[in-house]
């Protein structure tokens, strides 16, 4: 949204444009970079695939886990059955309360393994999914660090693989004294001058600083902005 005027009366502060809800990309998964979809620069939609490890491993430990459920949710189909029909046999009292207990047993031991078959599958589809990494919005891609056939060791602190921020905004970033920080809140409305345009921006962040200081962010829309360009931030007069 432009804005034509400023008010009169109001304070300017220098600023500097920074990306905002910058991230560093990673997998929580170890494997082998199959492909990396994007380059920096470029801008992707919320949950497009940026990159995927080789997909081999995890889809048969998927599959190996998915025929275990299988066999056991067979296992436990029968056992119901077995426990049916031990408790019809007891109603009539053909059978005895020890039979009937053995039958309970069974059907809530093949129970367990069958739940516990089912989460084995639903951990290797989980660990499937995390061998891919999707933009977490509408993103522009500031960089990459992974190429086809890169090993990821992802046992101790995964590596950064590729690094993005917000396409459709960025942050105009100013310190500022406590006295003018006094009445600023998140969510509030501030105009940034950026790019030869004057432009309604958003209060994201008024952070305290170690010298006394304050450091205002202030979301604008992006447009062709970029990172490091100069700004100003027009404070409402007092």
């Amino acid at each position: 949204m432009l804005l034509t005027a400023l008010p009169v009366g109001a304070a300017d502060l220098a600023a500097q444009l920074d990306w905002y809800q910058r991230l560093e990309l990673s997998t929580p998964v170890s494997g082998v970079v199959a492909s990396v979809n994007v380059q920096p620069g470029q801008t992707v939609r919320q949950g497009e695939l940026l990159l995927r490890l080789n997909p081999t491993l995890f889809k048969a430990n998927l599959a190996e886990a998915q025929a275990d459920a299988n066999r056991l949710g067979e296992q436990m189909a029968d056992a119901q059955k077995a426990l049916s029909r031990a408790n019809e046999l007891y109603a009539r009292t053909v059978t005895s309360t020890t039979e009937l207990d053995a039958a309970k047993l069974h059907h809530a031991s093949a129970a367990a393994q069958a739940a516990a078959a089912q989460a084995r599958v639903d951990k290797a589809r989980h660990l499937l999914d995390e061998s891919e990494i999707r933009a977490p919005f509408d993103a522009l891609i500031l960089d990459r660090q992974a190429e086809p056939g890169m090993t990821v060791a992802a046992q101790n602190q995964p590596p950064s693989l590729i690094a993005v921020a917000r396409a459709d905004q960025i942050i105009a970033r100013a310190s500022l004294t406590a006295n003018q920080a006094g009445g600023l809140k998140p969510g509030g409305r501030l105009d940034v001058n950026a790019g030869g345009k004057a432009l309604a921006g958003r209060i994201v962040a008024v952070r305290a600083k170690a010298d006394g200081h304050y450091q205002l962010d202030v979301a604008i829309p992006r447009n062709r902005l970029l990172a490091g360009m100069a700004a100003s931030i027009r404070l409402p007069p007092r």
